[in-house]
């Protein structure tokens, strides 16, 4: 399994089917389709929509682009295991969006459920199948300030009905499981934060000397600083909470402590059980977009990714057993970090003792007290105690960060949002 998964994630196999995707568009004489996926009560699929006026600019001037757009209605529930906080999460984080790329967002959520059929209703009647998006933006920006007018007719009819189902069906077929997505060339791009991808590869395609404008919420270890002076009252810290199953966590691990070791402050990590452990399903389709969207961001954060040997199960357990016994070492960052790259990009089996005795020793512990330890329960406690925390800082899932010192605090979800907490940093030091 971790040989086909590295294989799944080469720059080789990218690399041909994309070729072979331009070389049927060009035999075919096809524009570049884009795909676009929105739902008129999720967030990111306003800001997407809002970003992809200058895109359509930039890209359409110079090739054949075409865009087509599809409503749907409802996505997987069991792809949102707290649904709540997701929503609460992604319209906070689509304020930040905005003001990071001068965007529009309402500063209160006024959005209507009672006016969420008249929306779509509205949304499903504008000329969908071309690069005009004012429209849809205009239908969102009504509802999303509760100014969508009032009407009688606020049900759906038979036609309409059929349209949302072909969209959600379509969105389905396609690999993906929820709105604010891009589809283009067989790959999937979700909201603002991926658009940059996009642009590199059109970019590529057309050889254009352009670089991609939508990348303010990357991280830039090599060019950025930490400020100069700072005041060491503060006694900054980051929390991680951390799944060793979650490809995410890995990328946010990996950036965790080179953040904190340039910032120099402490990095305490808290681990919980992976969602499916926690009886919550995963659809296949989260699962092979999070795979693949973790390689190509593992590729340009430079870091190793791809040969995977899945810990679920028995993998998660014996790493959780062994966590206090690091920490008590002091080698809990080294240790996890050890762990999960075994797991993520090493193929070792840690569900076998020896692979976990390498993971073990690597880490400077002991192997023969290690086994002692192996079956203790213990860990289950704390790791429960740090669910229940990470949900109370209205965090849903891993990996999720929260950044405190004298003066704030803030909690983000995600591994794009460590940059968000640089930015506050480097604004209160400014």
């Amino acid at each position: 399994m971790p040989y086909i998964a590295q294989c799944l994630s080469s720059n080789e196999l990218l690399n041909c089917k994309r070729y072979i995707f331009e070389l049927k568009r060009k035999l075919l004489r096809q524009p570049h389709n884009l795909k676009v996926f929105i739902k008129i009560d999720d967030p990111y699929s306003y800001i997407l929509l809002q970003a992809l006026v200058p895109f359509i600019i930039r890209y359409g001037a110079t090739m054949p682009l075409s865009l087509s757009f599809h409503p749907i209605m409802s996505q997987a529930k069991n792809a949102f295991p707290e649904p709540q906080l997701w929503q609460k999460n992604a319209f906070d984080d689509c304020q930040y969006l905005a003001e990071l790329y001068d965007l529009n967002f309402p500063n209160a959520n006024l959005s209507c459920d009672a006016q969420k059929i008249t929306a779509i209703k509205a949304l499903l009647a504008c000329d969908t199948s071309t690069t005009e998006v004012q429209q849809l933006i205009t239908v969102f920006e009504q509802f999303w300030q509760g100014k969508i007018p009032r009407s009688n007719n606020a049900t759906l009819s038979l036609v309409e009905d059929e349209i949302l189902a072909r969209n959600s069906a379509l969105l389905k077929t396609l690999g993906h499981y929820q709105a604010g997505t891009i589809y283009y060339g067989n790959e999937w791009y979700w909201g603002v934060d991926r658009l940059a991808y996009l642009e590199q590869r059109l970019i590529a395609l057309n050889h254009q000397n352009l670089t991609p404008r939508f990348t303010k919420t990357r991280l830039k270890f090599d060019l950025l600083q930490p400020p100069s002076k700072t005041n060491h009252c503060e006694q900054p810290s980051l929390t991680l909470y951390f799944s060793i199953r979650s490809p995410y966590s890995h990328l946010g691990l990996e950036q965790a402590v080179k953040f904190t070791k340039k910032y120099q402050m402490p990095l305490i990590i808290k681990p919980v059980l992976p969602m499916v452990m926690r009886g919550l399903a995963v659809p296949t389709a989260k699962k092979m977009y999070i795979f693949h969207d973790t390689t190509r961001e593992a590729r340009r954060l430079n870091i190793d990714y791809g040969k995977v040997a899945d810990p679920l199960g028995k993998g998660v357990e014996r790493c959780y057993a062994l966590f206090e016994y690091a920490e008590q070492q002091g080698k809990a960052i080294e240790y996890l970090l050890n762990y999960s790259r075994a797991v993520n990009s090493q193929g070792i089996h840690s569900d076998t003792d020896a692979g976990l005795k390498r993971i073990v020793e690597r880490s400077g512990l002991d192997w023969l007290h290690a086994q002692s330890l192996i079956e203790q329960p213990n860990w289950r406690q704390w790791a429960q105690q740090n669910l229940d925390e990470m949900l109370a800082l209205g965090l849903w899932g891993v990996p999720s960060f929260h950044y405190q010192d004298n003066h704030q605090q803030i909690s983000v979800w995600g591994q794009d949002r460590i940059a968000r907490i640089e930015q506050l940093i480097l604004h209160q030091n400014g």
